[in-house]
């Protein structure tokens, strides 16, 4: 998914749901196979731009070219950071 496409359905959330609105990760299969369950939500821990994808560092035998930074969203067991939810 490009970062144009992702604005875009984040902005139609936000319209929708209001710019509070909480955000969490779930596994597309597991919630069809199993049903939803904020249980196995998970939730965004971080975002980086990451410039040295797929191995780090530069070759030193072939020139790479400029190498395109992605970002990369990483996410975290929501309940590990929810007190309510028991695990």
């Amino acid at each position: 998914m490009k970062l144009s496409e992702l604005l875009q359905f984040l902005n139609q959330a936000q319209a929708v749901a209001g710019p509070d609105i909480e955000v969490l990760l779930c596994f597309e299969q597991g919630a069809m196979e199993e049903g939803y369950d904020e249980k196995n939500t998970e939730r965004v821990s971080d975002i980086r731009l990451v410039t040295d994808w797929p191995l780090p560092g530069s070759s030193l035998v072939t020139y790479e070219g400029q190498k395109p930074q992605k970002l990369v969203i990483f996410y975290d067991n929501s309940y590990k950071f929810d007190s309510s939810i028991e695990p």
